[in-house]
């Protein structure tokens, strides 16, 4: 009788863990963005915000938490607990820096798991407007094998300073990094032709573009981007070339219930691919992926191995 009554109060308590788990979720969650707010990373998690919360059923409240190259923001979803109110807006700096940083407060990999990849975000290639003897990649190279030429970058790490790295090395040239805290310095020293090239996302480099301030010359991407039909890709700029862009994606704090993160994944994709965002995506220059769990953990790995690469051939060093 007692082997029974134990074995029906099991039952029932699964019931209840169950019930429990279908109803999530049935309070707000939060999405950390480990940078500041305006740049690509925060534009991308608002947007995403806006449309996800209507299929959770739920506010996605949008938390900025900036610092350290991002690890303060993916740190606070480490510390969180393993639910799935808390999510991250991870991006290329969560491939990056474990490689980057010879110490971490988090393990990425014991950590945080990956739930679905939201963008693939093309990266220009850049150049002042005014220099006028710069058209093509083949253009630049042959300046930079004359004189010493600058390129700036949002900080040690990013993205725009890894593929300028690439774009090194591939090009068999020697380039000179300027580092700074902010795009909008960057931006007005390139237009000024104080620096001589960046690299830099869509969504910030487009209205650059657009306004005759900088003039792009390649894309990283694997195809030209409509917005910009007659730049070419990078392969077709300099063969071999490269294939690279920035990204985002969906992490939770390893530990998380497999039915959230499946759930999330779901709506996650759904999200991205929905058409009232897609139109938005592609009009900030945007590529919205939304993948699920397994697919994103791969391209992860993926990404870890190019990026430490890069890293250990360039001798990268973080400020």
């Amino acid at each position: 009788m007692r082997i029974r009554i134990v074995a029906m109060m099991a039952t029932a308590l699964l019931a209840c863990i169950g019930a429990a788990r279908a109803e999530w979720p049935d309070r707000p969650l939060r999405l950390v963005v480990p940078v500041a707010p305006g740049g690509p990373t925060d534009i991308i998690a608002r947007l995403l915000a806006q449309h996800l919360s209507p299929r959770l059923g739920q506010s996605v409240v949008v938390e900025n938490r900036p610092g350290a190259g991002g690890n303060i923001g993916t740190q606070a979803v480490v510390q969180a607990e393993a639910d799935g109110y808390t999510m991250l807006m991870a991006s290329v700096s969560n491939a990056v820096n474990p490689s980057l940083f010879a110490q971490l407060p988090y393990d990425t990999d014991r950590d945080l798991m990956a739930v679905s990849q939201v963008s693939r975000v093309p990266i220009l290639l850049l150049v002042p407007a005014r220099m006028e003897d710069v058209r093509t990649v083949a253009d630049l190279v042959a300046r930079a094998r004359r004189e010493p030429l600058v390129y700036a970058t949002g900080g040690v790490g990013t993205s725009g300073h890894l593929v300028a790295e690439m774009f090194a090395m591939t090009a068999d040239v020697r380039l000179t990094p300027a580092h700074y805290r902010g795009s909008a310095l960057a931006d007005q020293d390139l237009e000024a032709a104080r620096v001589q090239l960046k690299f830099d996302n869509a969504p910030t480099s487009l209205p650059m573009i657009a306004a005759g301030r900088t003039r792009a010359i390649a894309v990283t991407t694997g195809t030209r981007l409509p917005e910009l039909p007659d730049v070419p890709t990078m392969k077709e700029a300099m063969p071999p070339g490269f294939e690279v862009s920035s990204w985002h994606g969906i992490m939770l704090r390893s530990g998380t219930p497999r039915p959230i993160v499946e759930k999330l994944a779901r709506e996650v994709a759904a999200a991205t691919r929905a058409p009232e965002a897609t139109a938005r995506w592609q009009a900030i220059g945007v590529q919205p992926v939304g993948s699920d769990p397994d697919a994103f953990t791969a391209f992860f790995r993926e990404e870890r191995a190019r990026w430490a690469e890069v890293i250990r051939a360039a001798n990268v060093r973080p400020e």
